[in-house]
């Protein structure tokens, strides 16, 4: 199952429409008209509710199915190289999801993982890129797929790239 998380709903839609017209499974969550608030490092979720944020918002109807998916695809307009507001919120409060534990890989600090995400697709969407911005973007991604150790992929989306760029996803998320 792939789960696509679009803070951007044209090119978000886009995917899901070419993915399900190779037949392959999606579920589709746009952020447009969710209010997902911030996680504020209480510890509630590893103590009080295990497991649950205890800030009640739409992240609990956004949490489950991220449990249940194999593909996170995470389409959202970049702003100063990062995610955008609402996608940066979802992603903090994904921590729900991961175990509580670290340990080292490789030098690194990793997470453990309990639901069955295995892969990590982020899209970066903005008019025209800057280099720096790029980097900035892609940096970023990367270094998120490496703590949740699970592997991924970044794509930058621009208007004169956008078909191009969406064969690229759908094909490598057939492989």
């Amino acid at each position: 199952m792939i789960t696509i998380l679009s803070d951007h709903t044209e090119v978000g839609e886009r995917l899901n429409k070419k993915l399900r017209d190779g037949k392959i499974e999606t579920e589709f969550i746009s952020l447009t008209d969710l209010d997902v608030g911030p996680c504020y490092s209480c510890g509630g979720c590893t103590d009080k509710t295990y497991g649950q944020c205890i800030h009640r918002d739409d992240a609990d109807i956004i949490l489950p199915k991220l449990m249940k998916t194999d593909v996170l695809v995470m389409v959202n307009p970049v702003k100063w190289g990062s995610y955008s507001f609402k996608m940066k919120r979802v992603f903090d409060k994904c921590a729900v999801i991961g175990d509580r534990h670290y340990y080292c890989k490789k030098g690194e600090l990793v997470k453990g993982k309990i639901g069955r995400v295995h892969t990590l697709v982020a899209i970066g969407v903005k008019d025209q890129w800057k280099n720096d911005e790029k980097s900035a973007f892609k940096n970023l991604v990367v270094e998120n797929i490496k703590i949740m150790n699970i592997k991924g992929s970044v794509y930058m989306v621009d208007d004169s790239n956008l078909n191009v760029c969406l064969e690229s996803v759908v094909e490598g998320l057939n492989q």
